[in-house]
Parts: structure tokens; C-alpha cells; sequence
């Protein structure tokens, strides 16, 4: 896995301008930071380490794969927190364990595999000492439809254009026309969307465990008003704590925004009725939903 990319400061102004997502964290420190050792998988700049040590913490790990990993240091070193927060460079996954009360990491994604979350869970589990706390623990995808009809349109459109070239050119071009039909859903991050089905639980997997997810979960999924669905969205729930969680829910897509999978072509959604979709659960190559 590439993780380079996660080197951009921009991808932490990002996530570090989310209230939520820091409260939460923050919260989780707060519990169960104090006398604790901490593993923090992914630091980053560096900032939830120095804050589970400002918590109390005995002993802080913080392990970093990418350039941040200097950050990291100058803010511990900047904080004189360099008697309780190591740096720590490379993936956990290379690491040789220490024992810890507390690994936690936010590793989440709209694209909810793309940070490679269940792998680093995997080997921050044998970390904990007895009784040892993993945040997350738990990973619930849910999904809605919607009504998102831009994949439709713009397909609609190339049909368009490719009937003028063939009258115009004399060419025959079905070809292409036919693969029209079969594309893929086309997935992309959206800063909102408008589900207009209730949402539905697609995926419940305990982390740190080595548990993994079917590849395609089939759903029915409830038309409660008829229309046009053109798609749906997807998000997380990763569970903290006790009654703590982060979630990109529809109210509250925070700095990750949402999964959207747009079809090339819209289905009619009768009220009452229902629509069979496949939600395709890939670790490697990430999450869509098509329809059955």
C-alpha cells in the first residue's frame, strides 16, 4: 500500500478542521489515556500523541509511515514531551510489538478500506496488553439510495453525441454504445447527499481479529417515494468507546465527506416497492453498490 500521499499537509488541514471527529478522539484520550501506554497508529503531525501524553499517559507510540513522522517529532520535542511520546517510523504492521492499554488509530475513509484500516487493526491487536482497549473496535458500513443522476446524464449525453457521429460519419458505433450499458458504477466523494430510502446496515465487522468481508452483499432496499434512483451513497460507523463512535452519517459527512456509487442509467422506484442492489466489498479495490 502506498501510503505517500498521507504525507500532504493539506490532508491533515482537512481532517484537523473537523469538531466532531476531534471531539471524539479526544474524548477517547480522555477516558482512557490517563497512566495508560498508548499506541497511536498513524499519527500523522503528531497531535493526538502529544494530547493522549498532556492526558496523562505513561507511555505514548506513535507510529508513522510517511514523512509526517518529522513533524511529529519537532511537535513532541517543540512540547518537551520526548520522555513519554516516541515516534515511531514505518507501518505497524513491521513493527516489533510493545505492550499497550490503549491502540487507537483513525484510519477511516469515505472509500471506507482505503487507508488500509482492518490490516493495521490486525497487527495493533497484538499490542495489548490484557485488558487492552482497540478504538476502533468495530466497523458498520450502512447505505441509502438517491437520487444522484450525473452518471445517467452525462451518459445520456455521449449517446447523444455518438449518434450524430455515426449519422454524420457513417460509422457504425455500437461498439461503444454497448458498453455503455455495462459500465461499472461510477464512484466518487461527495461533500453531501440527499438519501431518499432509510438507511440500511450492509456490513457489520469486528476489527483486530483478522475478520474480513464477503466480497457482494445483495440487499432490498425500500422505495418509500417513487421517483428516480440514480445511485447510492455509503458510510462508516466506527466504533470508539462506550457510546463513542466517528461516522460520516448523511447529517454529518464531517471532513470525509461521502461514498457516492452513480448508475449509467437511472431505475424507476415505485413506492412500497423494492430495489435489489449489490453492495461489492472489496479490501484492495474499495466499496461500490450496483444494481442486482
Amino acid at each position: 500500500m502506498d501510503v505517500s500521499g498521507f504525507a500532504d499537509l493539506w490532508e491533515h488541514v482537512r481532517l484537523l478542521s473537523d469538531r466532531r471527529r476531534n471531539r471524539a478522539l479526544i474524548e477517547l484520550l480522555e477516558r482512557r489515556a490517563p497512566n495508560a501506554r498508548v499506541l497511536e497508529v498513524g499519527c500523522g503531525s503528531g497531535l493526538l500523541s502529544c494530547i493522549a501524553a498532556r492526558c496523562g499517559a505513561s507511555r505514548v507510540y506513535a507510529v508513522e509511515p510517511t514523512a509526517q513522522a518529522d513533524l511529529a517529532r519537532e511537535l513532541v520535542d517543540r512540547n518537551g514531551l520526548s520522555d513519554v511520546v516516541e515516534v515511531l517510523d514505518g507501518m505497524v504492521q513491521d513493527l516489533e510489538p510493545r505492550p499497550v492499554d490503549l491502540a487507537f488509530s483513525e484510519l477511516l475513509n469515505a472509500q471506507p478500506f482505503a487507508e488500509g484500516l482492518l490490516a493495521a487493526m490486525d497487527a495493533a491487536r497484538p499490542w495489548l496488553a490484557d485488558d487492552g482497549h482497540l478504538a476502533p473496535h468495530r466497523l458498520r458500513l450502512w447505505m441509502c439510495l438517491v437520487r444522484e443522476n450525473s452518471s445517467a446524464q452525462e451518459v445520456r449525453g455521449v449517446r447523444r453525441v455518438l449518434d450524430r457521429l455515426s449519422d454524420h460519419h457513417d460509422l457504425d458505433l455500437a461498439p461503444i454504445v454497448d458498453g455503455l450499458t455495462d459500465l461499472d458504477p461510477y464512484t466518487s466523494i461527495s461533500p453531501g447527499a440527499a438519501p431518499v430510502t432509510e438507511p440500511l446496515c450492509v456490513l457489520d465487522l469486528p476489527l483486530g481479529d483478522g475478520a474480513r468481508p464477503p466480497s457482494s452483499v445483495r440487499v432490498e432496499v425500500p422505495v418509500l417515494e417513487a421517483g428516480p434512483i440514480g445511485g447510492a451513497v455509503v458510510w462508516f460507523e466506527a466504533d470508539l468507546d462506550d457510546d463513542l463512535a466517528m461516522s460520516n452519517e448523511p447529517d454529518h459527512p464531517g471532513h470525509w465527506g461521502h461514498l457516492v456509487s452513480g448508475w449509467a442509467s437511472e431505475i424507476g422506484g415505485a413506492r412500497g416497492g423494492t430495489i435489489a442492489v449489490d453492495v461489492q466489498l472489496d479490501v484492495e479495490g474499495g466499496v461500490s453498490v450496483q444494481p442486482a
